[in-house]
Order: structure tokens, then sequence, then C-alpha cells
């Protein structure tokens, strides 16, 4: 087969004067992208065999590049639970556990003092082949329990094909009893999944 692309681009299409090194680069783009099959007619049939014939099917393979989950039977799935690290600035700033359910619900258990607030509660969905969109409504307290508004976390998590680690960016808007804006943080987080043993 090869020798027969090979003989056609150099009896039909190599102007004269074309380098032997550029009618190899197009040869090999030729083939890369599949255009090495059998040829056919105009018209796309092979009337000899009464069927049309085909190339390589070029399309499948882009989406395939271009959805690395295609080839995964069964993908994973964010639903476990997780030892979460929220980091702004190059430190760590709070350290949780977190269990996302099948339903669309998670909860965030932080280490935070209990009288300060430290269980939320949220809603997530996906919104990519791995990533989810998480946005969880939490309150906020003083190291005395006064309530001291709302926190609302953002946060955009990406899966890593093997399932068992996530990370990603979140942001806190933080709201006074009134509901006015006070102010906004913004890190990176990286979580690792619990298994039982």
């Amino acid at each position: 087969m090869m020798n027969r692309i090979r003989a056609l681009i150099v009896n039909h299409l190599h102007p004269a004067g074309l380098p032997a090194w550029l009618m190899r680069i197009a040869l090999a783009a030729l083939c890369s992208l599949g255009l090495a099959a059998p040829f056919a007619s105009a018209d796309c049939s092979n009337k000899a065999l009464g069927r049309y014939v085909t190339a390589p099917s070029v399309t499948a393979a882009m989406q395939s590049a271009a959805n690395p989950l295609a080839a995964l039977k069964n993908p994973p799935s964010i639903v476990g639970l997780w030892n979460v690290t929220f980091s702004s600035g190059g430190q760590v700033v709070d350290v949780a556990f977190d269990a996302w359910h099948s339903d669309g619900t998670e909860i965030l258990n932080d280490y935070t003092n209990p009288i300060e607030g430290n269980v939320c509660l949220g809603v997530f969905e996906q919104s990519g082949p791995l990533t989810y969109k998480l946005k969880h409504p939490s309150w906020s307290f003083d190291t005395n329990g006064n309530l001291l508004g709302t926190v609302v976390i953002h946060e955009v998590v990406t899966l890593t094909p093997d399932g068992n680690s996530y990370y990603g960016t979140y942001k806190y808007d933080i709201y006074d009893t009134a509901g006015v804006f006070q102010e906004e943080f913004t890190g990176t987080i990286k979580a690792s999944r619990i298994k039982p043993d």
C-alpha cells in the first residue's frame, strides 16, 4: 500500500523542482490524516465491490483525542469521602473531610472549632467530563458563638482520571448578617479519596 501511495505522489503529484524532503513531509501528512486508505472513485463508491469504501475514521480519532474519557468504560465519579486541603498564597488555610453524594449534595466538615460553624452543606453538578462546580453556603460565627453572617463557598474541581484525587480552585464570599458583601478569599484545593481498608 505504501509503495502505491509513494508512486502516486512521485509520478502524479511531484512538481518538478520540489525537494525530496518536502515530498516526505507531504507523504507523512497524508498518511497521518488517514488518506492512505484504498482509493475510491469520485462518487466515493467502489463499483467493483458494489459498496462504499471509507477511509479510517479521522473524525473518531479526533473525538477520542478531544475527549480522553471516551475510551473509559466506567469513568470515575466524585461521589465519596475526601480529605481536602485549602491553600491560599502558598499557605494551608483549612483542612476538611468532604462527602460528595450521588444526589448532588455535599457535606464539608472542617477542622475549625465547632462553635465557629465547622459544617456546611452544598450542592454540586458535573460541568465537564471530570469537572464539577460546587456551591455551599455556611453560617459564620465568632469564637464566642455570635453569628457574624454567611460565607458562600464556590469550588471548581477536576477529578483525576484514576478517580483517587481532585484539584481545583475555591472562592469564599463573605456577607454580614444583613446580607451585605464584605470580602472575598480565593485559593486552590487538593483532595485525596478516603477509601475503606
